[in-house]
C-alpha cells in the first residue's frame, strides 16, 4: 500500500493531505482542526512541541515560542529561551508532526512520496533549506510552487483551456502573494509572481483586536495594556482565549455581517460589523488586489486570455476581496469549501502531472525564473547516500525547479546583528539579520588576499577584506556589508528583484518601470536626483540615482540580468565617500546574478 504525502508548509499555518494506495487526496485532520499552526516551542529539555501544544506552552515561556518558522528559514540560526537552534531543525520539526500524523491516518505505512510546496520566488538556497529539513522524512521528496499546485487544483474541477492563464490570489496567514499560471497542454507556467511578506490573516486578527480595544478599554485602559501584554501568566492566558474569539469573529464575519465578541471582566463584550472590519482592511486588501494586476502586466497576460482568478487561503473568505477583485479586474473570482487547504490537495495533482518525477524541466533556452511542471523520460537516478540505508535511494525533485538531486551541505552561515539603519529609507528601523549566505575568500586575482565573496539569493560579488557582511532585510532579497572599523556611516546593501520578463532583450521596459517609481518618489519628496539610465560604473552598465539623507548620500546602481534586477546601494558620510566609492565599485565590478 503506497503512502503519499503533501504537506502545504506554511507562514502560520500547515495542511497535510495523503493519498492512501492511489486513493483521492484527503486532509490530515489534526488536533481536530484541518491546519495545525506552524509554531514551535523549544523546551528547556530540548524538546520541540509543534502547533496548538506549542501555542500552549508559549503561555509559561514566550521566549522559547517561534510563532512563524518559515518567515526565518533566511537565518542559520534561532534562539528560543537559552537554546540556539538551527533553523532547520525547527522547520524539521514542523514537517514530522505533519508526516506523523499522515503515517498515524495511514495505520503506520512508511512515506513513499512526500510533496513540500514553496513560494514561486523561492530560490535555490530557500529550497535547498527545505529539503535539506525533509531529508529522511519521506523516500522520495518533490518540491512543488504552490501557485502551480494551486492552479492544478483548479484546473481539475474548473478547467483550464490550452494556452489560457489563471490568476492566483493566496492570502495566508501571514503573507499575501499573487501569481500567473499559464497552462500550455499538461504543463502548468508561472509567469510573474509578487507578493507581500508583511500581510496576512494575523494582520487582519490584530486589526480587529486593536479595533476592540478601542470599544472596550475606556473603562480600564490599565487591566486592557496588561491583557494584551501578557507580562503575567494569568494574562498570558487570558489573552490568548481573546485572540482566539477575535479570529473567530472575523470568521463570522465572512458569513454575518455583525458579531459580538465576550470580554474577560472588567470589559464589557464587543460589537463589531463587517463593516467595521472592512473600513480597518480596505487599504491593505486593496493593495493586495493591485497585485493581481502586476503580475497580469509583469506576466504579459492581456485581458482577455485571462481565463479566472482563483482565491485561497483562509482569508480568502472574506467578501471584501472577491468584491475588490471583480472592480480590479472584471472577472468574478472563484472561491472553493476549505480554501485554505488548496494549495496541498493541488500538489499531490501536480505531482500525478509529472508521474516520472523528472522535476518539471522547462523547455531548451527557458529563463530559470519561470516555473513548469511537465512530463518528459525519466532522468538516470542519483546516486546512493549512504550504502546500505534503507533510504539510500531516496531523491529530492523540485517541480519546475531542475534535476533530481541528492542531499547537498548546507552553505556556511554567519550570525548578523540589528542595524538602526535600512537603506532605501529616510527614516531609522531596525533590520533583522542573518540572511542564509555563503561567504568565501576569494582565491584568483592580485587583489585575493583582501577579498572576501558573498554568494546569497540569486546574486554573488566580492568585498573588501577588511569589511564584514553584517546581514540584511531577507523580505528584500538584501545583503548588508559594512567596515570592520564600525563606522555606521558607510554601508553597502545589494538588493534583488525579479521583474516577470526578459531585460536582456528588453532593457529600456525595465528601465523605464525604474524611471516611473523614481518620479513617483520624487514628487512624493523623496530626496532622490540625478537619474542616469545609461550610465557606466565599474565595467558595467548601471542604472544611475542619488538619494540625499540628513547626514548621508546613498548612491544607488542597478543592474539587470534576465529577469533579474539587482540594486546596489552605497551609503557613505562625506568623510567616508572615497573609501565607500572604492568599495563599491568592487562590488560592482564584481557582481555576478544567476
Amino acid at each position: 500500500m503506497s503512502l503519499h504525502v503533501s504537506i502545504d508548509f506554511g507562514t502560520s499555518s500547515t495542511c497535510t493531505v495523503v493519498s492512501v494506495g492511489g486513493a483521492e487526496p484527503q486532509v490530515v485532520v489534526i488536533d481536530g482542526q484541518p491546519l495545525v499552526p506552524s509554531a514551535v516551542f523549544a523546551a528547556a529539555d530540548g524538546t520541540l512541541f509543534v502547533g496548538h501544544e506549542a501555542e500552549r506552552q508559549a503561555a509559561v515561556d514566550p521566549a522559547r515560542f517561534e510563532p512563524h518558522p518559515k518567515r526565518r528559514i533566511d537565518e542559520g540560526e534561532l534562539l528560543l529561551g537559552t537554546t540556539v537552534l538551527k533553523v532547520g531543525d525547527v522547520i524539521r520539526a514542523v514537517l514530522q508532526r505533519a508526516v506523523g500524523e499522515a503515517r498515524r491516518f495511514a495505520g503506520g505505512a512508511a512515506v513513499d512520496l512526500l510533496v513540500l510546496t514553496h513560494p514561486a520566488d523561492w530560490g535555490s538556497v530557500r529550497t535547498a533549506e527545505l529539503r535539506q529539513a525533509a531529508a529522511g522524512l519521506g523516500k522520495e521528496i518533490v518540491l512543488v510552487p504552490e501557485p502551480v499546485a494551486a492552479a492544478v487544483f483548479h484546473s481539475a474541477g474548473h478547467g483550464l483551456p490550452d494556452g489560457g492563464a489563471l490568476a492566483v490570489l493566496d492570502l495566508g496567514g501571514g503573507t499575501v502573494d499573487a501569481s500567473v499560471v499559464r497552462k500550455q497542454g499538461a504543463s502548468f507556467q508561472v509567469l510573474a509572481t509578487r507578493g507581500d511578506p508583511n500581510f496576512g490573516g494575523a494582520d487582519i486578527d490584530q486589526a480587529l483586536l486593536e479595533h476592540i480595544g478601542t470599544l472596550v478599554s475606556g473603562t480600564d485602559p490599565d487591566a486592557w495594556t496588561k491583557l494584551i501584554e501578557g507580562r503575567e501568566m494569568a494574562d498570558r492566558r487570558r489573552g490568548r482565549v481573546v485572540r482566539q474569539d477575535v479570529r473567530g469573529a472575523k470568521e463570522t464575519l465572512s458569513r454575518h455581517t455583525y458579531t459580538d465578541v465576550p470580554m474577560p471582566p472588567p470589559f464589557s463584550d464587543a460589537h463589531v460589523t463587517r463593516a467595521d472590519l472592512e473600513s480597518l482592511i480596505a487599504a491593505p486588501l486593496g493593495k493586495a488586489a493591485d497585485l493581481v494586476l502586476t503580475t497580469l502586466r509583469e506576466g504579459r497576460v492581456p485581458r482577455q486570455q485571462l481565463a479566472g482568478v482563483f482565491l485561497v487561503g483562509g482569508s480568502s473568505r472574506i467578501p471584501m476581496v472577491s468584491r475588490l477583485i471583480h472592480e480590479r479586474t472584471g472577472v468574478v473570482p472563484t472561491t472553493l469549501d476549505q480554501p485554505e487547504t488548496v494549495v496541498a490537495r493541488g500538489a499531490l495533482r501536480a505531482v500525478r502531472l509529472d508521474p516520472e518525477r523528472t522535476g518539471g524541466l522547462a523547455p531548451a533556452g527557458a529563463w530559470a525564473g519561470t516555473t513548469t511542471v511537465r512530463s518528459v523520460p525519466r532522468p538516470v537516478p542519483p546516486p546512493a547516500v549512504t550504502a546500505g540505508d534503507p533510504l539510500s535511494r531516496a531523491r529530492t525533485v523540485v517541480i519546475g525547479g531542475g534535476d533530481a538531486t541528492v542531499p547537498v551541505a548546507k552553505p556556511q552561515r554567519r550570525g548578523g546583528r540589528t542595524l538602526p539603519w535600512l537603506i532605501g529609507s529616510g527614516a531609522a528601523a531596525v533590520v533583522a539579520a542573518g540572511v542564509v549566505i555563503a561567504l568565501l575568500f576569494a582565491s584568483n586575482g592580485p587583489d585575493a588576499a583582501a577579498e572576501q565573496q558573498v554568494v546569497a539569493y540569486d546574486y554573488r560579488f566580492s568585498y573588501p577584506g577588511d569589511w564584514e557582511h553584517v546581514g540584511g532585510d531577507a523580505s528584500k532579497f538584501q545583503t548588508l556589508v559594512q567596515p570592520k572599523d564600525g563606522d555606521q556611516g558607510s554601508m553597502i546593501a545589494v538588493e534583488e528583484g525579479r521583474l516577470g520578463f526578459d531585460t536582456d532583450s528588453d532593457r529600456s521596459r525595465a528601465v523605464e518601470m525604474l524611471r516611473a517609481e523614481y518620479e513617483q518618489s520624487v514628487a512624493a519628496g523623496k530626496p532622490f536626483s540625478g537619474f542616469t539610465a545609461n550610465g557606466s560604473f565599474g565595467g558595467k552598465e548601471v542604472v544611475y540615482y542619488q538619494e540625499v539623507l540628513p547626514e548621508t548620500t546613498v548612491e544607488w546602481y542597478t543592474l539587470y540580468r534576465g529577469q533579474y534586477k539587482v540594486s546596489v546601494g552605497c551609503k557613505y558620510a562625506p568623510a567616508g565617500k572615497d573609501v565607500v566609492r572604492r568599495a563599491c565599485e568592487r562590488v560592482v565590478r564584481t557582481l555576478a546574478v544567476g
